[in-house]
């Protein structure tokens, strides 16, 4: 099971469409707003016992939400739109980036997103390999913090397109660790000395 979330970084926004509905979000999946037809149905809360205007920061671990709102949602996803959502899969063994396999005792996010591949799906819907950017090569990196990247910034190369951008460590889509995300910027290869000059990146 998947759920293709759609980012659009300068608005820090996901969204994920079937059917007649509609799914927004603009802090990583903390409050999202449900749509049907195109009309406002309802606002899904991680944390509906907190103030309406209450965001959890980045903080590691995260909080654990005792009320998550999310969770009957994204089964009727499943059970109504099997064909295009996948099945539940809960697994206890998940496949990583370098394509070995850890097995867990407890059931990571919201499962698998399928039984064979294994990779391993986040509270949303994301899976592993989209939120990890499997298709990059990290680069460069540096440990300098900055606003929406509290673990530093990273440069990584598209495997594919050698396309090369700088972004925050450890992000792509925005989600609940990291509700707001540093927006990624192309850096032109020849541009990547000075690139890394400007914010003490060192290359890997």
């Amino acid at each position: 099971m998947q759920l293709d979330w759609v980012p659009n970084y300068e608005e820090n926004r996901l969204t994920f469409e079937i059917d007649n509905l509609k799914y927004t979000t603009v802090d990583g999946g903390q409050n999202i707003d449900k749509y049907i037809d195109g009309e406002f149905d309802k606002r899904i809360r991680q944390f509906p016992e907190k103030p309406a205007d209450w965001l959890q920061p980045h903080m590691s671990p995260p909080l654990r939400p005792e009320h998550d709102e999310w969770g009957p949602e994204i089964n009727l996803l499943i059970q109504t739109y099997p064909e295009q959502l996948g099945e539940r899969c809960d697994s206890y063994e998940y496949r990583e980036r370098d394509g070995s396999i850890t097995t867990e005792t407890f059931v990571r996010g919201q499962g698998a997103n399928n039984w064979d591949d294994l990779i391993s799906v986040n509270r949303i819907g994301i899976p592993a390999s989209v939120q990890e950017r499997w298709d990059w090569t990290v680069i460069a990196k540096s440990y300098d913090k900055t606003e929406n990247a509290p673990q530093g910034l990273s440069w990584s190369k598209h495997n594919d397109t050698g396309e090369i951008i700088r972004h925050g460590s450890s992000q792509n889509c925005p989600c609940h660790v990291f509700p707001a995300i540093y927006v990624p910027v192309v850096v032109d290869e020849e541009d990547l000395e000075k690139d890394l000059a400007n914010f003490n990146g060192i290359l890997d």
